[in-house]
Formats: C-alpha cells, structure tokens, sequence
C-alpha cells in the first residue's frame, strides 16, 4: 500500500471518532475515500476523485483571471490606447501600369503567339516588381528624393517612424513594409502603393518609383537590342570591309592600266580590229583588180599599197594591245580585272545579305522593344487609410484570445497527464 492509500486509511479511521451534527456529512465522505481508494487500485478516477481535485483547484490562486488579464486585456487596452490616441496618420498614393512590348500589340491575330507574349510580358512586370522591392530601386533614388526623411518624419509617432541611424537592411525590411508592388495573374497588371505619413510625400514616392521603373525598362529594352543585333552587326562590319578591299584594288587596276572597263575596250578594240581587216581584204582585192589592169607600177597600185602597209600596222598595233604578251595588254588586264571583279562582286553579295540581315534583326528587336503604359496615375490622397484605428485593436484582441485559449487548454493538458 502506498503512502496516499494509507493516509486514506488514517483519515477513515479518524472519521469514526467525529461528533453526530458532522457524522453523517462524513459518512458519506468516508464511502467516497473508500471508493477512491478501490479505483486507485484500479488505476481508475472516479466522478469524486475529480470534483475534489476541482474543489482543491478552486481554493488555489485565480490564475485564468490573473492570465487572461495579463496576456489578453492588458496588451488589447495598451493597443487601442496607442491607435486611437498615439498612431500617426498614413497615407497610401497607388499607381497601376502594365509592361508591355510591340510584339504583343502585333500578335493578337495569332493565339499561339499572343501567348507567348503574355508569358514574356508577365516575365517583365516579375522583373519590374522584384526591382522596386530590391535595393537597386534605393540605390537609384538616393539623391533624387530624400525617402529616409520621408519615413523618419519628427511628426510621427515613435513606434512607426524609421531610425534615421538604422542600416540600409533594416530600411529595405521597413520599405517592404511601406511600400509594394504585385502583379494581378491573369491580366499582368501591376499594383503599385507607397504609404507614407505625409500625402505629398506618397504620391512624390509613387512617382519616383514609376521613372526609375521606366528607366529599367528602357534600359532592358536597349540592353536586348545591343545583345541580339552584336553578331548581325560585326557581320555587316565585317563584310562591308571585304567589299571595300575588293573595291579599292578593282580601283587601282583601273587606275594603272588607263582603262575604265577592260573587257569594254576590248571589246570596242576588236570591233575595231575586225573593221581595220575588212577594209584590208577590200583594199586587196582592189589591188589585185589595178594590179591587172595597170600593172604594178601604176600610181593607183602603189597608193592602195601604202594603204594596205597603213592598215597592216593599225592591225598589228590592235593585235599586241589585245594579246600581246607584256603585262599591259588588254588580255592580261580583262585576266586580273576579271579576278578582281569577281572578288568584288561576292563581296558586294555578302555585304548586301549582312545587311539584309541586320536590318531584319533591327526590326524583329524593334518589335520586342518594352515599355510601361501607365493607365492609373498617383493622385494626392485625402485621407489617411492607415492606421485602422479600432479594427487593428479588435484583431489583436481576437488574437491574444485565441492565444491564451491555446496555452490554457495546454495546460490543462499537461495538469490532466501529471495526475
């Protein structure tokens, strides 16, 4: 028998010794102790075994009220204290804009590429919100606006304005807080509030933040360009230097040999060659003709022969320019011209298409080109929407009440498994 079960006992033994006034009261006391004692034997806890431990829990210190106080009515009193009387106004400017591109003003006829350009553009307004919650969005405003001033504001209450001596991490914790940005899924438009404790302040903020934006935007726009129209561009460059090469050497051919077009004045010298043979072949038949009737002698006869002799030199003369074998004939100036021409003219080809190229390239970027269209300008606010003077205490209230349910049922928890 264990300690308890034999000071049960003791106590039943005292109880017979009591006076009659008490003695049935006791009595029924006594059978309950002695059937206590039967369920701890048993492991058991009897209805009686519960309400004395509730008529002992009773006579001990009031600790849900003291709890409740402390942990619910307290805090929710101090926290509609400082909203009603203490809390600063604030004041929420808000913009709405869109990121868009040509490309997806052009492919609404087309469904498959209309969305693929709703893909890109939502990929664009991610990157455009992820910038205003980020530092580069600070980094790009200081010196443009004094937005630490504008959050450290003497006018507001101490428990929402900003340390003016905290970090630059602790401000970006705080300006998450202050100011956001999120994107509507199914159409991609971008929300964009400032709250701040002054209006002007809000809607300057508002603004600042939509130029900086503008500016990433652009600044992609351009970036995209540059990577996608650099292998198209040193194609162009370098081609264009082909053609120039080849051009300048034609040039100098034409330069050295006195000749404009070879293959023309070939072409001009061998008519003339053959009219300077035609009219050999009549001044000899017209020889053969005085000769016989004549006679060699005659002055007709030697006449046409000084022709002839005249003639034969022209035709000589025509012949070494065409195919004579010094590197000034014409034969060998249409060979390098004809060489160099040909250099020139695939040059002229690959210039022509590297530019072709280029200029489709410079379109197709051209189409992709962003830009933010603004449909909901920041506009001075009137009224302060922050704080929420009585709805921000009523739900610290309801939370407070649903943490001290959750420690006391855990308590009450623990207590049952301790006995």
């Amino acid at each position: 028998m264990s300690k308890t079960d034999t000071k049960i006992v003791s106590d039943l033994g005292s109880i017979e010794n009591l006076d009659s006034p008490t003695e049935s009261r006791w009595l029924r006391l006594s059978a309950g102790l002695t059937t206590r004692l039967t369920a701890r034997k048993s492991n058991q806890i009897t209805p009686l075994d519960k309400a004395v431990r509730t008529t002992a829990d009773d006579r001990g210190p009031p600790w849900m009220v003291i709890t409740f106080f402390l942990i619910v009515i307290f805090p929710s009193i101090l926290s509609l204290l400082y909203f009603v009387f203490v809390a600063s106004n604030q004041y929420v400017a808000e913009a709405r804009f869109a990121v868009r591109s040509l490309a997806e003003d052009s492919a609404t006829e087309n469904v498959d590429s209309g969305l693929m350009s709703m893909q890109a553009s939502s990929q664009d307004a991610n990157i455009v919100t992820s910038f205003i919650r980020s530092p580069e969005i600070l980094r790009r405003l200081d010196g443009k606006i004094d937005y630490r001033e504008m959050f450290a504001n003497e006018d507001a209450d101490f428990l929402a304005r900003f340390d003016d001596q905290a970090s630059n991490e602790e401000f970006l914790d705080y300006w998450l807080k202050h100011v956001s940005a999120f994107i509507d899924g199914p159409s991609g438009i971008v929300t964009l509030t400032a709250q701040t404790f002054r209006p002007e302040d809000s809607k300057k903020l508002v603004s600042a933040i939509l130029d900086e934006s503008e500016k990433l935007v652009n600044e992609m726009t351009v970036r995209a360009r540059e990577d996608m129209l650099l292998s198209f561009r040193n194609e162009v460059t370098r081609t264009s230097k082909t053609y120039s090469e080849a051009l300048t050497k034609v040039n100098s051919l034409q330069k050295q040999s006195g000749l404009l077009s070879p293959t023309e004045q070939a072409e001009q010298k061998s008519s003339l060659l053959t009219g300077l043979l035609a009219q050999k072949m009549d001044v000899d038949a017209r020889m053969f003709v005085v000769r016989q009737s004549s006679g060699a002698n005659s002055p007709s006869y030697r006449q046409l022969k000084l022709t002839r002799e005249s003639l034969e030199d022209q035709i000589a003369d025509l012949r070494n320019q065409l195919t004579g074998s010094e590197g000034a004939s014409i034969s060998n100036v249409i060979t390098e011209f004809t060489a160099l021409e040909t250099d020139r003219l695939v040059a002229e080809k690959l210039y022509e298409s590297a530019r072709r190229n280029y200029d489709q390239a410079l379109s197709a970027a051209l189409k992709k080109a962003l830009y933010i269209t603004v449909f909901v300008n920041p506009v001075l606010p009137e009224e302060a929407i922050y704080p929420k003077r009585l709805v921000a205490p009523f739900l610290i209230f309801l939370g407070l009440v649903v943490l001290w349910s959750t420690l006391a049922l855990v308590w009450a928890s623990v207590e049952d498994h301790r006995l």
